[in-house]
């Protein structure tokens, strides 16, 4: 925990940081909390005063979930989001999240109660139903009457209500006959879960290619992959995104059995991972996801990759402006077991306290990560980028060595930063790179902040005008020590093979190497 005569709030357009007055023997220097707060952006979030309050509060990462609305809908939300930038003092990140082969209900109007022991209908194949009731109800997909058999369960809305099959047609678009086991209230496009029963939907539908098309015409910064289940799944994503050119970042999410038995190739395969524990839960036992939870984290660790822990973090915001203690033992839990991400959900997209939420999610972290060493957190062998895997660790031990209080990292697709952030250190790193997207891209990893600069002919010209950048924004204070790693012959689209030791003079001059 904090102590509060050691810790003050220090308020600056560039990053929501902490100021902290050191302890004997540490650099001065400015705090940046390390974990990553992904928000959902929704009718609760979505107006340009909340969106910049919750920048403020420590968002990092806006999630725009492609499974409701129209995808041209988010179209003026993108370019209001990337309009921030210069308010806030830093690049926006946004993830877009496809629908994936969700099973949904259909389209229809109200709330009804289902009541346990009563007979309810699924009528395959209709995205919309003007007479639904508790006595039928309409679903989009109409393979699901055709590959449901007698007894199986179906779960609706997150696996609040309870189903099991009396009867069903055997035919797509037909009717399937049901039992309400356990009931409660159901509204439009709620989600369906058939447990045991593998679902003939690709991972990448005509839904999702619209989707995937509005994201990367728009600029989407990080796509997110649902019901991923092998990792052919994602390579329609990366595919797209390769033929355009682009370097955009792929998130697997793992929220079905079928990922975990593929756990290892889907990490090889992906840039980033989310524990999506909605589905998951549903999809296998309860007690079994933590269990789940730990398995994903620890590969993504291995890798160096970001991994994000989402759902029901905070659930009890949506309506109540405290958390539960629970809640807080959940994310702190997550935090400690390595992920580098937390995510919210309806917290912030319809909840009734979205800035609390964020504000919430922020103080957790900060004090959990308080009881963190950055040395129990290593990327193993199985890392990608060997070499420069080895110079981002050399970094990191010469900047524990010198006490330095910053990590200026040079790159061209964000790969250097994401190595270096996956050590954990606890001084602040900056991404050192010549284009927008970069720089928008690794508002994900943890502890990274970014700076756009002009890439020159020496790489230590490079990174000593970042340097002097950063000085001037108050980044830098007069008397840090500070190690940059970059590339040679040019900094950013050379090979990562160069780590320096810089000192700023108390004239805020860069005085050169140590």
């Amino acid at each position: 925990m904090f102590k509060s005569n050691l810790w003050l709030l220090f308020s600056t357009t560039s990053n929501s940081l902490l100021f902290r007055k050191p302890f004997d023997g540490e650099p001065r220097g400015l705090y940046m909390r390390r974990t990553r707060i992904v928000a959902t952006i929704g009718p609760a979030s979505q107006d340009n005063q909340m969106l910049y309050s919750l920048f403020q509060a420590g968002m990092n990462v806006c999630r725009l979930n492609y499974s409701h609305g129209e995808p041209e809908q988010k179209t003026e939300l993108y370019h209001r989001i990337r309009s921030m930038e210069e308010s806030i003092g830093r690049q926006t990140c946004i993830l877009a999240d496809l629908p994936g082969p969700k099973l949904r209900l259909g389209e229809f109007e109200g709330v009804h109660i289902l009541a346990m022991g009563k007979k309810v209908e699924l009528h395959c194949g209709m995205a919309n139903m003007a007479d639904a009731s508790a006595e039928k109800l309409p679903v989009q997909y109409e393979g699901l009457s055709a590959e449901l058999k007698k007894d199986d369960p179906v779960l609706l809305s997150d696996g609040l209500i309870r189903l099991k099959v009396i009867s069903t047609t055997g035919l797509k678009s037909g009717v399937v006959t049901c039992k309400v086991i356990d009931g409660g209230p159901i509204s439009s496009r709620k989600g369906i879960n058939v447990p045991g029963t593998l679902v003939d939907l690709p991972a990448i539908g005509p839904k999702d290619k619209i989707a995937l098309k509005h994201a990367l015409d728009t600029g989407a910064d990080l796509i997110a992959v649902s019901y991923v289940r092998t990792p052919e799944d994602l390579q329609p994503a990366k595919d797209e995104i390769k033929s355009r050119g682009l370097t955009t970042w792929v998130v697997a999410k793992i929220e079905h059995p079928m990922a975990l038995e593929h756990l290892d190739d889907i990490l090889d395969t992906a840039d980033a991972v989310m524990v999506a524990r909605g589905d998951l839960g549903v999809e296998i036992p309860l007690e079994e996801v933590p269990i789940a939870q730990q398995r994903i984290i620890d590969g993504a660790l291995e890798r160096g990759m970001p991994v994000i822990v989402a759902t029901q973090m905070l659930e009890t915001m949506t309506v109540n402006p405290r958390p539960t203690r629970a809640e807080v033992s959940d994310i702190s839990t997550a935090i400690r077991q390595g992920a580098t991400g937390v995510m919210l959900s309806g917290e912030t997209a319809s909840g009734e306290y979205p800035l609390e939420a964020v504000q919430t999610m922020a103080k957790i972290a900060l004090s959990t990560e308080q009881g963190l060493e950055s040395s129990q957190l290593k990327p193993e062998s199985v890392t990608r980028f060997k070499s420069t895997r080895a110079v981002a660790h050399a970094g990191v031990e010469l900047a524990k060595m010198a006490n330095a209080s910053r990590l200026l990292v040079a790159t061209e697709r964000g790969n250097a930063p994401r190595l270096v952030s996956s050590y954990r250190p606890n001084i602040p790193i900056t991404a050192v790179t010549n284009t927008i997207e970069t720089a928008r891209r690794v508002q994900l990893l943890p502890g990274v902040d970014s700076l756009v600069v002009e890439e020159l002919d020496r790489g230590s010209s490079t990174m000593q005008s970042a340097l002097s950048r950063l000085v001037k924004l108050k980044r830098i204070l007069p008397g840090h020590k500070i190690v940059a790693i970059s590339g040679s012959p040019k900094a950013i689209s050379g090979v990562t093979s160069t780590a320096r030791l810089y000192k700023v003079s108390q004239q805020g001059e860069i005085i050169g190497t140590e």
